[in-house]
């Protein structure tokens, strides 16, 4: 793994000890919660994840470093040594199910994710954007943030300083990448029938509003822990 990747895990990994310390010091319901972001780009999603980790003090794990993680087969020592017999199990199954051990390309890159992924919902007080995450850790708060392409092209414009018609196209590339994705690893009547805890659809809401649903929802599921 990159140096500068592995910093980066480190330092999440860092706000997701401390985080966990502080509420088990306050005894609060459950310390140990990972929320999962499906999203479109262009959505405001990581936006509202950088706010909500920020507001939380949470670790908040990307595309890129779960990718990272993933695609270099490895992770921190640290997070490898949370890591029990049946949790290994239940990652070879999951992959195995997935592929076969026929595909080992795609086997391999599904058992590291798989592998990221678990990994990170060990730590706790994470929030997972991206990846699949969601199908891959079910017991995890699920969000889903969507928006019209309307106002998606109208982010992109302003926020990447795009023209219309190239923000049109790079939308319609990720929406296009993320389906071919999720299609080919998780399979098509799995993604299709994909079950939210939360849904919220932009248009009617600031990225800081969003945020702040997402903390009472947070909030309730911790109750009834």
């Amino acid at each position: 793994m990159p140096r500068h990747i592995e910093q980066l895990v480190h330092e999440q990994m860092r706000r997701s000890e401390i985080a966990r310390q502080r509420e088990h010091l306050v005894e609060k319901p459950c310390v140990n919660s990972v929320v999962t972001i499906s999203r479109r780009m262009g959505s405001g999603a990581r936006i509202i994840a950088q706010k909500l980790a920020d507001d939380l003090g949470w670790s908040l794990w990307d595309k890129e470093l779960v990718n990272s993680m993933a695609e270099h087969g490895r992770v921190s020592q640290k997070v490898v040594q949370a890591f029990d017999e049946h949790t290994v199990s239940e990652i070879e199954l999951f992959a195995r199910g997935l592929f076969g051990d026929e595909q080992m390309a795609g086997f391999i890159y599904a058992r590291h994710l798989a592998r990221a992924v678990k990994s990170i919902a060990r730590l706790g007080n994470a929030i997972i954007l991206g990846r699949g995450a969601n199908l891959i850790l079910p017991e995890s708060l699920r969000i889903r943030i969507d928006e019209s392409d309307d106002l998606r092209i109208q982010n992109m414009m302003t926020f990447e300083d795009l023209t219309a018609e190239q923000a049109r196209i790079k939308l319609r590339n990720s929406d296009r990448n993320r389906r071919q994705f999720l299609m080919s690893l998780f399979g098509r009547e799995k993604v299709d029938s994909a079950i939210f805890d939360l849904s919220i659809w932009m248009d009617d809401f600031t990225n800081d509003e969003a945020a702040e649903i997402i903390k009472v929802a947070i909030k309730a599921r911790c109750m009834h822990e």
